[in-house]
């Protein structure tokens, strides 16, 4: 019985008409796959030999969006072209896989005058180079840094520690010479102030000729009694001329010396007091020597900025 039903099934085939076997039939020829193993993304080239019923086909490309098939989501059909060699028709597909596995491939319209039917029944295995036990998606990649990043970064971080160690610095020695840094600052204002009032004395002397040259000299004997009261630190505004000498000043600076200012007062004080007139000549004079002895303080006020003891450099460098 089991052959009887064979020799049916086989006589049935033969009966059917050739159209009706060319449909359920392969359209296609060989398969080449260029190249041999594709993967996810990979660009890749399908060359299939058509069969005899499409060597009516003239040879065409396609690669615009309107003559190629639609994109899906698994596959992106990039170029179709139809070549002719002798006789054989082959159909070059070049396309980009976007999953692995199995792919199938739509139905290709073939454009013809000829009525042809599409190609159909055309698929392939695209590899993975992921384990498909793990296909997994990576993390997504970090942004991209902006050129000259790195160097902002690192260079603010130097920055900043340049600025804590600087303040560092500071504060150990500031801690001990915070207090001589204002001082010195103090006397530099007093004698600012000074020479002010002693060029605007001046123009005064000079433009208000009907005041007594008395009166200017005895305010300006007030005025420098009071600048060395808050200079040294003594209050000089008592004092007689022969006590001026036991001031702390640099006696071996002669402008500035102890000396210098007792013989100054003396000077000042027979002018005021031993009942002589007091001439513009004797007032232009002690303006002076006033201004020469605070141009000299000044000077030797900046040469102490820049010149210590030996002892305290060397105490200053071993703390």
């Amino acid at each position: 019985m089991k052959i009887f039903f064979v020799l049916g099934v086989f006589t049935s085939l033969l009966m059917l008409p050739p159209s009706a076997v060319a449909q359920s039939s392969s359209r296609t020829g060989d398969l080449i796959l260029l190249p041999h193993t594709i993967f996810v993304g990979d660009s890749g080239r399908l060359i299939v030999t058509l069969d005899q019923i499409f060597e009516g086909v003239e040879p065409f490309v396609l690669d615009t969006a309107e003559e190629l098939p639609e994109i899906t989501a698994d596959l992106f059909i990039r170029r179709i072209e139809l070549e002719r060699r002798g006789s054989v028709s082959r159909l070059l597909i070049d396309f980009v896989p976007y999953v692995p596995g199995l792919i199938i491939f739509p139905p290709i319209e073939l454009p013809s005058a000829l009525t042809v039917p599409p190609v159909t029944g055309l698929e392939l295995s695209v590899g993975s180079i992921l384990n498909p036990t793990q296909m997994v998606l990576s993390d997504p990649a970090p942004p991209l840094v902006i050129p000259g990043t790195s160097l902002l970064i690192y260079g603010s971080i130097v920055l900043v520690l340049l600025i804590l160690a600087l303040g560092i610095v500071l504060s150990i020695w500031g801690r001990r010479n915070f207090r001589q840094i204002l001082e010195r600052f103090r006397r530099r204002h007093l004698l600012r102030l000074m020479l002010k009032f002693l060029r605007h004395l001046k123009q005064e002397e000079n433009f208000k000729e009907r005041e007594s040259p008395g009166a200017y000299l005895s305010l300006l004997s007030s005025e420098l009694r009071e600048f060395l009261s808050h200079f040294t630190g003594f209050n000089c505004r008592p004092l007689s001329a022969v006590e001026f000498l036991s001031l702390p000043l640099d006696n071996k600076t002669p402008e500035i010396s102890s000396n210098f200012l007792c013989q100054l007062f003396r000077t000042w004080d027979n002018l005021r007091f031993s009942g002589w007139v007091v001439t513009r000549k004797d007032l232009s004079m002690a303006l002076d020597e006033t201004e020469r002895f605070i141009v000299a303080l000044d000077r030797a006020e900046r040469e102490k900025l820049f010149q210590k003891p030996s002892r305290e450099l060397e105490e200053e460098l071993c703390a």
